[in-house]
């Protein structure tokens, strides 16, 4: 049994939850769906890693630093003059994060002993 549907329903959960939340005031009801949705990619990642499907890499210090990056930037945006930077900041952020999930199916996809159209066997 693949666990796949956990990714996509994690990453639903992410971009409802942040739709829910700029669009209308539910803040605390979008901050739920995107803690939910963000548990369980990780959750999806790390049951990846047990299995051996997936052997974290370098590519970890992509989404560390893509993540510093954003977080900072969504902090400076609301505290900082000038607005340009943090989004600049963001900007970058989410082009290391998007690196991570190239790098992450790539290392996936290329492990010869188990890959991704496995999944977790359960």
């Amino acid at each position: 049994m693949t666990k796949k549907p956990i990714l996509f329903i994690g990453i639903l959960l992410l971009i409802s939850g942040i739709l829910i939340k700029n669009m209308t005031t539910f803040n605390a009801l979008g901050l739920t769906l995107i803690l939910t949705g963000v548990g369980l990619k990780t959750f999806y990642i790390v049951m990846l890693g047990k299995s051996g499907a997936y052997v974290p890499g370098k590519e970890l210090i992509l989404l560390v630093l893509g993540l510093i990056l954003f977080l900072s930037g969504l902090y400076l945006k609301r505290s900082y003059e000038d607005i340009w930077f943090a989004v600049y900041m963001m900007g970058i952020g989410l082009v290391l994060k998007l690196g991570f999930v190239i790098a992450f199916i790539r290392n996936v996809k290329n492990n010869p002993d188990k890959n991704l159209n496995e999944g977790i066997k359960t």
